[in-house]
């Protein structure tokens, strides 16, 4: 699965990366909530360091972490392992599961893929029949990479709020990665959809499927209708 990104780039600030969204409890799983996931089985794809997989841990009976960073899937295991919880070093459209997921959930990854649509069309056929895919991606409508200072100036105006928030070394160690260069450049190496890009080519994957604005992001949830699994194989008839 090609990337618009180098799919190792969070290799180099693994640590740090982690540090980042911990200071951030909720925030990103904070949609998925809402949605009140349960069930037998569920993936995170793009999972990073686990925070996602450690919550839905607690409400499915098997969860699967899959990312293509070593490093993040290693903090992973070592500070989120669950024995319901299995991290995986592996490519999107390279995981094969004839079991199916009751959810399959993803954050800010799809827009790293060069085919969307591919890694869209992967996912669907991944999520057993009356499943849920819930999908969160950043999008932008005026342009597609954000500029530098769509990232560092809100980091300054929040600056006083964050130390209130967590306190000087944790909200000094926010504003820092803010403006750190490695973490910038891979901001700044991104391409977001539009809004009306989002919802034409999601939708065109999976009809019907509800969409949330979150601001900087848009979300979208989707129940599989019920019957064989889409992509999945069928045995032959005599």
């Amino acid at each position: 699965m090609t990337q618009t990104t180098d799919p190792q780039s969070f290799d180099r600030f693994a640590l740090d990366y982690d540090r980042f969204v911990s200071l951030l409890p909720g925030r990103n799983t904070a949609w998925l909530r809402g949605l009140g996931p349960a069930g037998g089985r569920a993936l995170d794809a793009g999972c990073g360091s686990g925070h996602a997989v450690e919550f839905l841990a607690g409400s499915f009976e098997e969860v699967v972490g899959l990312d293509l960073s070593r490093p993040l899937i290693e903090i992973a295991r070592a500070r989120r392992a669950r024995p319901n919880a299995r991290y995986v070093v592996k490519d999107l459209l390279d995981l094969e599961d004839e079991e199916g997921f009751d959810l399959v959930y993803s954050h800010t990854m799809f827009h790293h893929l060069e085919d969307c649509r591919a890694g869209l069309e992967h996912v669907r056929g991944l999520v057993r029949p009356g499943g849920t895919v819930a999908l969160i991606d950043n999008v932008c409508d005026r342009y597609p990479t954000p500029p530098r200072q769509a990232y560092t100036w809100p980091a300054l105006w929040n600056f006083p709020g964050e130390i209130r928030r967590v306190g000087l070394r944790d909200a000094w160690f926010q504003l820092r990665f803010w403006h750190s260069r490695p973490w910038l450049a891979h901001l700044l190496s991104d391409r977001y959809l539009s809004r009306e890009q989002f919802r034409e080519l999601y939708g065109s994957v999976f009809p019907g499927a509800r969409f949330d604005d979150l601001g900087f992001a848009l979300a979208m949830v989707w129940t599989a209708p019920p019957g064989g699994r889409d992509g999945a194989r069928t045995p032959s008839t005599p």
